[in-house]
This record gives C-alpha cells, structure tokens and sequence, in this order.
C-alpha cells in the first residue's frame, strides 16, 4: 500500500496547476486504472503462468493459509493437464485455509487439509512449497500470515524447495530483524476462534475472564517474518528471482 500511495503522490505533483480539475480528476483516474491493471491483474496473471510452470505431474504442492495468487497458480496448472495435489495448512484463528481448501476441491483438485499442529507431517508428504506473500521487504524477508515461517521452515529442514508468489508492488524497501516492530496486532478476541455450541454472550464472558487475567497478556500477531535462507525462489512478474534480488527491483521499478 505504501508504494502505491507513493506512486500516486509523485503522479499528482506532476499535474500541472493549470490544468481544469475535471480534466486533472479524469486523468487520474484513468492512471490508476492502468496502474491497478499492470501491477495487480496482469502481474498477478503473469506469476500464475510461471508458477504453473513450475509443477510437474505427481507433484504434491503445499501450501498455507489463503492466498489468491496461489490459487490461481494452482487452477492454472490443473488446467494444463497437470496431475497432482495439493495439501492446505491452515491455523487460528481466521481459518483462511479452510476457504483455500473448499476453492481448490471445486477447481477439481485433489486436496488434503491439515491443521498448524500437523506441520511437520504435512510438509514430509509434499515435493514443493508454494506460499502468497503480505510484502517482501529489502533484506530477502518473507512478510506473510503468522505461522509461515515455520512452514518454510520444516521445509528448509527437508530440502523442500519454497516458491513465494508475489507481484513487485509488495516489494519494500523496509526491513526486518525482528518480527514484532513492524508487525500488525489483531483484536484478541479472535485468538478464541470458534467456539461450537457457545452462544455469544458465554464468548464474551470466557474473553472478559481472559482479559482480566492478571499478568496475562493476549497478543494476536498477524504475520510472520520468514529468513531469506528458507525461500527458494520468489516467483514475480519480472520472473523467478532469489530473495537477495528484491533491492535490485525496487531500484528498477522505481519504488525506493
């Protein structure tokens, strides 16, 4: 979000002041039309081409929470006759995987779902890891759900090459040495997931005990901060590049 709010900054101090404001308004938006279009569809139809590329019949893709990009790499490959399938990791407390899983079974694939706590099973049964990413900042650092590190983690432990599917506009010049500073809190609430039977008001009750809990702080984390050593290659627009060239893109695209 930061590079394009740059972008369209940069984009109004070029208008001239003495352009008519209808004129000026239409102009931007048909900017940020295009914008939308090269740097989100496109790329994102561009990455989906290459990542179906890389799997090869008999594969087993795993991959991790929800990310659009992923899916529409793993339809694209199905489309091109590939026979292979695909094991969904998923954890609280959004249970995006369970989404992931249901859009895969209706693209035809053959899919099996694992919990956060099976990981490490998980990751024995597959050949390659495909993983969607939040932002990947200068140092090679993967930004993505919490939980995604140790993902690419057991797979590193394995030699399970990690492909990370992500368009050059998530790419940012910020970096991480440490997974809290630049990390985003969620309300936490949500750490109870679901809860059955429970009506509403016994949810609320069970959160009150939980905040009022002395010396007990709940901390819902939104994402992870994967090593460069655990990814394999990121998969982008401009093609398949190894964390260590995300400074070089930012330069060329201009973002820095």
């Amino acid at each position: 979000m930061g590079n394009a709010i740059r972008w369209l900054k940069e984009l109004i101090i070029k208008i001239d002041p003495s352009m008519p404001e209808r004129e000026a308004k239409e102009s931007l938006t048909s900017a940020i039309d295009g914008f939308i279009r090269d740097r989100f569809i496109l790329a994102g139809k561009l990455i989906a081409e290459q990542a179906a590329k890389k799997i090869v019949n008999d594969d087993v893709v795993l991959t991790y929470a929800k990310s659009t990009i992923v899916l529409k790499s793993l339809v694209e490959a199905k489309s091109q006759g590939k026979n292979f399938r695909v094991i969904v990791v998923d954890s609280k407390p959004l249970f995006e995987g369970k989404e992931m899983a249901k859009d895969l079974v209706k693209a035809g694939l053959t899919v099996s779902y694992y919990p956060i706590t099976g990981a490490a099973q998980a990751v024995q049964a597959a050949t390659k890891v495909l993983l969607g990413a939040h932002a990947m900042l200068s140092n090679g650092v993967l930004q993505s759900r919490v939980g995604t590190s140790m993902i690419a983690m057991h797979a590193r432990a394995r030699s399970i090459p990690v492909l990370v599917c992500c368009e050059s506009i998530k790419f940012s010049e910020l970096v991480a040495l440490e997974s809290i500073t630049k990390n985003e809190i969620s309300p936490a609430d949500e750490l109870l997931g679901s809860l059955g039977e429970q009506s509403a008001s016994a949810a609320a009750d069970q959160l009150k005990v939980l905040k009022d809990t002395p010396n007990l702080q709940m901390l819902n984390i939104m994402y992870d901060f994967a090593h460069p050593s655990y990814i394999y290659l990121i998969v982008t627009e401009h093609g398949s590049l190894p964390p260590s060239s995300v400074p070089a893109v930012l330069r060329s695209s201009g973002t820095t």
